[in-house]
């Protein structure tokens, strides 16, 4: 893949590359995290110094995102409802933020009470699943806008929702938890730096992050400034002035689970990763979704056929597929018996007969819902 140098773009992890442009992504079309189809033309770039992916934060760039966010509607497909998470061998939905934080509770050792930060709350979803693992513990959000005050602080023990930046927030925090928020920051080690003045003795700082190597679809979506990796949050953390605690890939399929602490000596920064590999890992991420778009069009062009997924990768192969897409299959309960971009949702039991079905994720995840999913007279299809 052709690259280019993106101007002055400095990197920002850390501070001394310049960002090396992959430039077959201009012509990618992308989606927003909300999933909402958006226009190609976007710059996606690898640091020559250390390996971290990202957008340069130009003018372009920063006009997106404040589109985007005018516009922002959480969990539309599902009337604000957080998306599930599925038992690969199973099926069954569980409640991301349940499953997450259930996990950091037992890792992590809480104690029964304390006062916890959730930046970036959203609707509250994980104000209220921390609420159901430690009950004991007060709770608070902030939000650059008080769109979703009502429901945030419906939630027992919440205090009044915080609007505007982190350091006014009064008080320190036993944990500050950013889940699914610092990919989509400007400058995401100057904001982590801000945090750990927030963060208690021993306070805990747990950030949840899309892991674009296990999900190639994450490198679309037009707001995320970073696209981390564990080596790039891990030099993030670090340079803000932390010392990581677990780093894991397996609490949430296709991300990145961190827990840190401020650092209370000197932490050495780890080596570089390997820019031409990280490049090269870009390169083959991009090649498959090219490939993956174009089986699907071959597909479609044949006779029309269902998608499965009313997310990042379904909205995004659903645009560019267009008329081609008849239906929707999904596994979420809250999103079956709905329509999405103007198509039915369908259960996998009520998947019509005689049908097709594009499994559009990836290949490995695919894979096994083809298998898990499979029933006389509908074909499910993994990509090629």
């Amino acid at each position: 893949m052709a690259t280019t140098v993106t101007g002055e773009a400095a990197c920002s992890i850390c501070g001394g590359g310049t960002l090396e442009e992959m430039t077959d992504y201009r012509v990618l079309r992308r989606v927003t995290s909300d999933c909402r189809a958006w226009p190609a033309g976007g710059q996606l770039g690898v640091c020559r110094a250390c390996g971290a992916v990202q957008k340069p934060a130009d003018d372009a760039f920063l006009a997106d995102i404040d589109a985007i966010y005018k516009s922002y509607t959480i969990y539309h497909q599902a009337a604000g409802a957080e998306q599930a998470v599925f038992e690969q061998a199973s099926g069954l939905p569980a409640s991301r933020s349940v499953k997450l934080l259930d996990t950091f509770r037992s890792r992590a050792g809480l104690k029964p009470t304390g006062r916890m930060l959730d930046v970036g709350c959203g609707n509250g979803a994980t104000i209220r699943a921390f609420g159901q693992v430690a009950p004991g513990w007060t709770k608070a959000g902030t939000e650059f806008d008080g769109k979703y005050r009502a429901e945030v602080e419906s939630i027992p023990s919440t205090e009044p929702l915080y609007i505007g930046p982190v350091e006014a927030v009064p008080g320190a925090f036993d944990v500050i938890t950013m889940i699914h928020v610092l990919e989509h920051i400007v400058d995401p080690v100057a904001v982590l730096a801000t945090l750990r003045g927030k963060l208690a003795p021993a306070g805990l700082l747990l950030i949840e992050v899309p892991h674009h190597p296990a999900n190639p679809f994450e490198l679309l979506i037009a707001d995320h400034r970073s696209h981390f990796t564990a080596d790039s949050l891990t030099r993030a953390l670090v340079a803000a002035g932390y010392e990581i605690v677990s780093v894991a890939t397996d609490w949430i399929p296709k991300e990145l689970s961190v827990v840190a602490q401020p650092a209370t000596a000197a932490v050495t920064m780890p080596p570089p990763a390997d820019a031409a590999a990280a490049r090269e890992r870009i390169s083959d991420s991009l090649a498959w979704l090219r490939r993956t778009a174009d089986h699907l069009r071959r597909l479609g062009a044949e006779n029309a056929l269902g998608l499965f997924g009313t997310s990042i990768a379904g909205t995004w192969l659903a645009a560019e597929a267009g008329n081609a897409i008849s239906f929707f299959v999904d596994e979420d309960p809250n999103r079956v018996g709905r329509t999405y971009l103007g198509r039915p949702v369908y259960a996998p039991a009520n998947v019509p007969a005689g049908t097709r079905v594009f499994v559009g994720l990836p290949s490995a995840v695919a894979a096994g819902i083809c298998s898990r999913l499979a029933m006389p007279g509908v074909t499910f299809i993994p990509p090629g």
